[in-house]
């Protein structure tokens, strides 16, 4: 073994105790594209290198890899900050991107689209937009600069650019296994309460269901979307429950209407598990099964899971590696 200098190595030291050239050393250190190093060399390299204590200079490094070593993040504005599912999604890209010495630029939209200054500045090697709402202005704005992009949280059309994708929750496999519980259970009068008009999930949610509830009508089961009133969703489901309709499978999105529906279902002896049963989806990560006191299946989105996700495809990208262009990533049912 090699004994570690108490002085700063430096990449002729590397070289030497390596047997290689200055050249090989800088390409098994800080691989650039279309450059190839045996992998045998390029370990003995990297090993050699700890053993040393080689600290590369992060400017020769970007000089030689044409990089910044950052990417850029597109929020949706400065409230986005207070957001605890975008702060698991940024949570999960920021954990991957340490592990590959890379640094995230938070930028916001703005009326001046300040973001694409950064992007034109060659401040960041690639960005992901994260975006939940139905406009695509932003997202067309950063691809048109021709830098790496990932779309986050939002189902995208994807241009022929090779190095565009997308990574969002998988809604049509979470509408699929909705349906599943419920016609297993034997519910044949089924309602789904959604806002399909508020964001892109949402919306994506509503087609997933109104596809799969149109080919079960033959089977003699009835579904519908009911859009709850943010204002006053209290009184829509009284009367609703009022006027005498009823349901035997309840989906909801979102534990905000849950609760003012559970009450509602009460005053008129509905009891869920036994009058109707009922699935949540929630993008909220420390919901429990033991907050409620009556049977409900739960679906979580997994956010740190898409924001890993969304690192590694853009990282792809900006190595020009072949990847999927388009990450589905599941619901997490709690059991």
């Amino acid at each position: 073994m090699i004994s570690k200098n108490m002085k700063q190595a430096s990449r002729k030291d590397v070289a030497k105790a390596a047997g290689v050239s200055l050249t090989t050393v800088t390409h098994a250190l800080n691989p650039k594209p279309g450059t190839r190093v045996n992998s045998e060399t390029r370990e003995k390299v990297t090993r050699i290198a700890s053993e040393l204590n080689y600290r590369p200079s992060f400017v020769g490094r970007a000089l030689v890899t044409g990089k910044s070593f950052n990417v850029g993040l597109l929020q949706p504005g400065y409230e986005a900050m207070f957001s605890d599912f975008y702060r698991h999604m940024t949570y999960g890209m920021v954990e991957m991107m340490g592990k590959d010495d890379y640094n995230l630029l938070l930028v916001f939209r703005d009326e001046q689209k300040n973001y694409l200054r950064t992007i034109r500045q060659g401040r960041v090697d690639g960005m992901i937009v994260l975006q939940s709402d139905l406009g695509d202005s932003h997202i067309e704005n950063v691809i048109a600069t021709n830098i790496p992009v990932v779309v986050l949280n939002r189902t995208l059309n994807l241009p022929e650019n090779e190095f565009v994708g997308c990574v969002a929750s998988d809604h049509a496999l979470l509408i699929e296994e909705v349906f599943k519980i419920f016609r297993r259970k034997g519910c044949k009068n089924i309602a789904a309460f959604n806002d399909q008009r508020s964001c892109d999930p949402n919306f994506q949610l509503f087609e997933a269901f109104t596809h799969i509830s149109e080919s079960l009508i033959k089977n003699g089961v009835t579904a519908a979307t009911v859009v709850p009133s943010k204002e006053n969703f209290a009184v829509q489901i009284d009367n609703l429950f009022g006027s005498g309709q009823r349901w035997d499978g309840i989906y909801v999105d979102g534990e905000e209407f849950l609760w003012p529906l559970i009450r509602s279902a009460m005053k008129f002896d509905l009891k869920p598990g036994r009058d109707f049963e009922i699935i949540l989806s929630s993008v909220k990560k420390d919901l429990k099964q033991k907050d409620f006191d009556f049977p409900v299946t739960i679906y979580l989105q997994q956010p740190e899971v898409m924001g890993a996700e969304a690192w590694k495809m853009l990282k792809s990208f900006i190595n020009k590696e072949d990847t999927a262009r388009f990450i589905k990533v599941p619901y997490e049912k709690l059991t």
